[in-house]
């Protein structure tokens, strides 16, 4: 068991909402085996989309990228497309300044979770905090960012792009010991564990546990939020206190 020090990042849409300061978009809580982070936009990202395995590799030369969000505070985002677009439509109304009028923008609250796989356009909003999950992999591409000067890669956006509707829906969480699975992907599992007296977690396989509410002892070891701890399969780890973690397990593949 290791426990991960946080790495706050300055991004141009960054807030101040994860106590590092102002101006911080992101704090990375672990690397690997999967990235895990919490994001605090203060502005709209930008409207991007991750590639699959398949095209990375080919293209990139590297693996792809599939995420999740949990949703740590309530506000508006962009989950997919309005309805079914041609290649052709999406490329005019991003060099155009008229993408948005296709774009579903959702209302999520705390507690939400959404996949994003490969694929999935998507833009968090302002306020809109959330604890991110990852394969490890830094294959962005910008479809559109309100006219603000970073490079976009608009073709490369517009072969892996979805076009159309992506389901919202989540089958609901398996219950777990001493917690519940709130998703199941090839890649990660996004598991939930609640502490109230006392919690005990066994890794099924490589389980990266971030604290995000109240205050857990482990032994003598007192954690705050975003504490965020490693483990290997089969360690367990037993906690006291009142709070709640969340658990990223690593898969073949990730």
């Amino acid at each position: 068991m290791r426990r991960l020090e946080p790495k706050p990042v300055a991004r141009i849409w960054g807030g101040s909402g994860l106590g590092f300061g102002p101006g911080i978009g992101e704090v990375w809580l672990a690397e690997a085996p999967l990235l895990v982070k919490l994001l605090d936009p203060a502005d709209w990202l930008s409207v991007q989309v991750h590639p699959p395995h398949e095209y990375a590799l080919r293209v990139e030369g590297k693996p792809g990228k599939y995420e999740a969000w949990y949703v740590l505070s309530p506000g508006e985002l962009v989950y997919g497309l309005a309805r079914p677009v041609s290649r052709e439509e999406l490329r005019e109304r991003a060099l155009a300044g008229t993408l948005e009028e296709v774009l579903r923008r959702v209302r999520v609250e705390p507690g939400q979770v959404l996949y994003l796989p490969a694929g999935t356009i998507h833009a968090l909003g302002p306020g809109v905090r959330v604890y991110e999950v990852q394969t490890p992999s830094d294959l962005t591409y910008r479809l559109y960012d309100y006219g603000r000067p970073r490079e976009l890669h608009l073709e490369k956006a517009l072969d892996v792009a979805i076009l159309e509707p992506t389901p919202l829906t989540l089958p609901p969480p398996e219950p777990v010991l001493g917690g519940e699975r709130l998703l199941s992907t090839p890649f990660f599992d996004l598991l939930r564990y609640p502490l109230a007296g006392e919690l005990r977690v066994r890794a099924e396989g490589p389980t990266l546990l971030t604290l995000l509410e109240g205050e857990a002892r482990l032994g003598e070891e007192v954690m705050r939020p975003p504490a965020t701890l490693l483990l290997e399969p089969g360690e367990e780890a037993v906690f006291r206190g009142e709070g709640l973690w969340l658990a990223a397990l690593a898969k073949e593949g990730a």
